[in-house]
């Protein structure tokens, strides 16, 4: 059943325009990955703020504005800004928010939900960053609604709150509850959720998250952009020595080519009809496709962990298990940062790796 229904209004010229489109249902969890210009418009508009961006939503059918009061008790807001400065203690804040709605979950319940259980008597300027948060998230379902929307949750959290944020959302979609969350990054978009959403300017656009490559990522034609190195400089003359091979990539950047020892690449992501390599030397964008990378690359140890994911398996740190169908794999190249991974892909890397279990 349809929930939240977003729709916007894009004029692409003055005798046509394209209606772009977005459902909510019962049970599920969408992710819109957007920059926080764009997320935040796009949450004000579902709050009846005012948008240039021509939103049009609907909750049931019906026109929706959380700022109304009959539509405070169906659905729960965290934004990351939210405030918990006063001088309560943990416990107190989460029952002075059940007593203001009237109803709600108990509050125990709650704090062992967001893991500040053993925080309960603790005021809340003694808390840190990541566990402020936790309890703005668990402040917004207190009272039990039928609409979650979270700006940016894992922003600034540590690991375990991340952990826990992951399990509480999991929760809710148990419960039949209808979640929206907004990010940053397409890292953490891919592993929240099978929903997900890219907003630009543009309006927004589905982001296919299944393992298969594209038809048309197969049969791409390569680029001149990034060079191989690993093939003959050039033909020699059956008389003279041929120049030796060298296991490097020269990528064109701006006006200059750069060598990029495949060592140093951390991971490739398919983006935008764009293959990003990250390194150590920063970001490099090239035209060709990640099945073309993922080709040149795999005599390297690279493992393709994701549709549009290509991983350095010598700079996999960590696997963190989010549930029993969602994983991510730690990089070490400094931001530690998280690349999804499916559970067919983390049984295959079991068996390439040897795990013991």
């Amino acid at each position: 059943m349809t929930v939240l229904q977003v729709q916007q209004q894009k004029e692409e010229s003055t005798v046509t325009s394209a209606l772009m489109e977005l459902e909510l249902t019962l049970g599920q969890c969408t992710v819109v990955q957007c920059n926080y210009e764009h997320g935040r418009q796009f949450i004000g508009s579902i709050l009846g703020e005012p948008s240039n961006l021509g939103y049009n939503v609907q909750y049931r059918g019906a026109s929706l504005h959380l700022q109304r009061s009959e539509m405070k008790h169906r659905a729960g807001l965290c934004l990351l800004d939210d405030g918990v400065y006063s001088y309560m203690s943990v416990r107190d804040f989460l029952q002075f928010w059940a007593r203001l709605y009237k109803m709600g979950k108990p509050v125990d319940e709650l704090l062992g939900a967001v893991g500040l259980e053993a925080k309960a008597k603790v005021r809340l300027t003694k808390l840190s960053i990541s566990e402020k948060r936790r309890l703005s998230f668990a402040r917004s379902i207190v009272h039990e609604p039928e609409l979650v929307i979270w700006e940016d949750p894992e922003q600034n959290l540590d690991l375990d709150s991340c952990i826990i944020v992951r399990k509480l959302i999991a929760s809710l979609i148990e419960q039949g509850k209808t979640v929206l969350v907004t990010c940053s990054t397409m890292e953490q978009a891919i592993s929240l959720s099978e929903h997900v959403y890219r907003l630009t300017e543009n309006g927004f656009q589905r982001f296919a998250t299944q393992e298969e490559a594209e038809p048309a990522e197969q049969t791409a034609p390569l680029h001149a952009d990034i060079l191989d190195i690993k093939e003959p400089y050039a033909e020699q003359p059956e008389t003279e020595t041929a120049i030796p091979k060298l296991a490097k990539l020269m990528v064109k950047s701006d006006d200059k080519y750069v060598f990029i020892d495949p060592s140093n690449i951390y991971y490739v992501e398919s983006n935008d009809g764009l293959s990003h390599i990250h390194t150590g030397m920063g970001e490099f964008a090239v035209t060709w496709t990640l099945t073309e990378m993922e080709s040149r690359l795999a005599p390297h140890q690279f493992y393709r962990c994701h549709r549009s994911y290509l991983v350095n398996l010598q700079h996999a740190a960590e696997l963190i298990v989010w549930s029993r169908n969602s994983y991510s794999l730690v990089i070490g190249d400094g931001k530690k940062s998280m690349i999804p991974m499916s559970k067919a892909k983390f049984e295959e890397l079991k068996a390439i790796v040897g795990s013991q279990t």
